[in-house]
């Protein structure tokens, strides 16, 4: 852990703050038009009208079910939506400030995936802000971790594959039960909700299967990719057509720094990091669908191997800022890429 300093607490607030307004500028701070693209415009609806067909069920419901509480003071729901999820999009790297120090979180924060999906309404900035808080947690109170990583499970299905990483300590059982006993409860909370919604606890993988998601491996992906109805949208940014190649590379330029940084974690016996970032990244290598063009979103759970990237280049300023100048114009782009096609 690292001493907090509040210099160091002003700096990741500021840059924060101006990664938004680099991504709204993209956007012309049309906010409302900017909130209702792609899932944005899914959490809103669920925040308004509640889950009305099975398809929703994808969506885990802590997000959509906040965002209807703040609205229910008499605030348009987009507004809610927006306000719920950039209140929770500061923690995210004050955590990692905690864990790591001031340039991973740097780095962790301008990651252009993170700055889109924790300023459109989107569910990630809780999910990770309770993922995040969980892991600081596991070693000084079982129990709260166990129930905070439940917390990030209720927001986001996927942040069950962080879970095993919790179960690497050597505990006594009685320990051990305090993190299980609060995860297997989310589950069967979720179960329910599935059996009562749909009539099948397991609904979620039929309806990822609807979505073209099998694990099918590596060269199946790349042709699906390639190849599929999605990939071969008449999509553009400006001049900027989307083809299906352009999709593939878009693919692995999240994936490989991701699994660089995974490497390292191994090579630096950082093996409880590593287990926490393994299974995220090892999905992005195996499934088909809409997933693996979500690539850059669905990885950042993983963020020991982002982090780590972080550190390395922190300890190079003439690396570092380069970097962080790159960062910030590749913001802009996902902000234009959002606004005018699929960025994840």
């Amino acid at each position: 852990m690292v001493n907090l300093r509040w210099r160091d607490i002003a700096i990741i607030i500021v840059i924060v703050l101006i990664s938004k307004l680099v991504l709204l500028h993209a956007a012309d701070f049309k906010i409302e038009k900017f909130c209702m693209r792609w899932d944005g415009e899914h959490f809103i609806r669920l925040a308004k009208s509640g889950y009305q067909e099975d398809y929703q069920l994808v969506f885990a419901p802590a997000f959509p079910l906040s965002v209807r509480l703040v609205s229910s003071i008499g605030m348009a729901t987009w507004k809610a939506a927006f306000i719920v999820a950039n209140f929770f999009s500061i923690w995210p790297p004050l955590l990692i400030l905690r864990k790591y120090g001031l340039k991973p979180a740097i780095f962790f924060a301008l990651n252009p995936a993170y700055v889109l999906f924790t300023t459109a309404p989107y569910s990630e900035s809780m999910a990770l802000t309770f993922a995040i808080l969980a892991y600081l947690l596991k070693d000084r109170n079982s129990i709260a971790a166990g129930a905070v990583l439940g917390l990030s499970i209720l927001t986001k299905y996927s942040m069950v594959l962080l879970f095993p990483a919790f179960l690497m300590d050597r505990k006594p059982l009685r320990e051990m039960i305090k993190v299980v006993a609060p995860v297997a409860a989310s589950g069967l909370v979720i179960a329910i909700f599935f059996t009562l919604k749909a009539g099948s606890p397991f609904v979620y993988f039929s309806l990822e299967k609807g979505w073209g998601s099998e694990l099918a491996g590596p060269i199946k992906q790349a042709k699906w990719l390639l190849d599929s109805w999605f990939s071969n949208q008449n999509w553009h940014i400006d001049d900027f057509k989307l083809t299906g190649f352009r999709w593939l590379v878009f693919h692995w330029i999240f994936v490989i720094p991701y699994t660089i940084g995974l490497l390292l974690l191994i090579w630096e016996k950082r093996f409880q990091e590593a287990l926490l970032s393994a299974p995220t990244i090892l999905l992005e290598y195996l499934i088909t669908g809409i997933p693996s063009v979500s690539a850059s979103r669905l990885l950042l759970p993983a963020f020991p191997s982002w982090c780590v990237l972080g550190e390395k280049l922190g300890r190079k300023t003439y690396l570092f800022i380069p970097v962080v100048i790159f960062l910030l114009i590749t913001i802009h782009y996902t902000g234009l890429w959002h606004m005018k096609a699929f960025f994840g």
